[in-house]
């Protein structure tokens, strides 16, 4: 008599085109039934090319890619992120506050919860690591847990939050992405949203850093 298979859990991939969420979203490939990919325009500076690395990305790993737009953020002009906001440069991203969008994470995921338990999803598959944890509460387990018991609430389904890398750091991520052969040549990394990353913003040098302790 054969076993049935273990039916996997559907999901829905929060991508973004950086390092994190795309080994994330390469591991829930594997261990979960993704519905399909989201990222998010925001009107950050980089959301074009973020946009063209999550498509590729998605391509690659064979997933359905879905854009949702959020025009209102460009109100915030206060928001050193925002294309519309305040002028930046290479040095314009150190601190906390330099990245910082009101509520944004939170708002994703929330958003993203909508389309879970319409489509009968069980979990929301992020990017939340170790390393950024340290610098921004909403990258934190405790978010998480908080955020999932939210949902008790707010959905009538059983939907959680899940980072497959919350317990990395960016170099760990990078290594764990080359163990699974997780599209890392497609990822982009850069605040300011040029063709090419610029290699001097602080997602710059976190990617580059991680990269280069695996090169040989």
């Amino acid at each position: 008599m054969m076993r049935s298979r273990t039916r996997k859990t559907k999901s829905i991939i929060l991508l973004s085109g950086g390092l994190d969420s795309t080994v994330s979203a390469a591991i829930a490939v594997k261990r979960t039934q993704p519905l399909f990919a989201l990222t998010f325009d925001y009107g950050q500076r980089a959301a074009t090319m973020e946009i063209a690395s999550a498509k590729k990305i998605s391509d690659r790993m064979c997933l359905q890619h879905r854009v949702i737009a959020l025009p209102f953020f460009k109100e915030f002009k206060n928001c050193t992120l925002i294309k519309h906001g305040k002028k930046a440069t290479r040095q314009s991203f150190t601190r906390l506050k330099d990245v910082w969008v009101p509520n944004r994470n939170g708002l994703f995921i929330n958003l993203a919860a909508c389309f879970a338990e319409y489509y009968g999803a069980g979990l929301i598959i992020t990017g939340f690591n170790r390393e950024e944890a340290q610098e921004f509460p909403d990258n934190t387990v405790v978010f998480m847990n908080a955020v999932n018991n939210a949902f008790r609430f707010s959905t009538l389904g059983k939907i959680k939050v899940k980072s497959y890398v919350a317990a990395y750091t960016k170099k760990e991520i990078y290594g764990l992405g080359m163990k699974i052969d997780a599209p890392l040549d497609l990822i982009y990394s850069c605040y300011l949203g040029g063709k090419t990353m610029c290699g001097k913003c602080a997602s710059c040098k976190r990617y580059l850093k991680s990269k280069r302790a695996h090169e040989v």
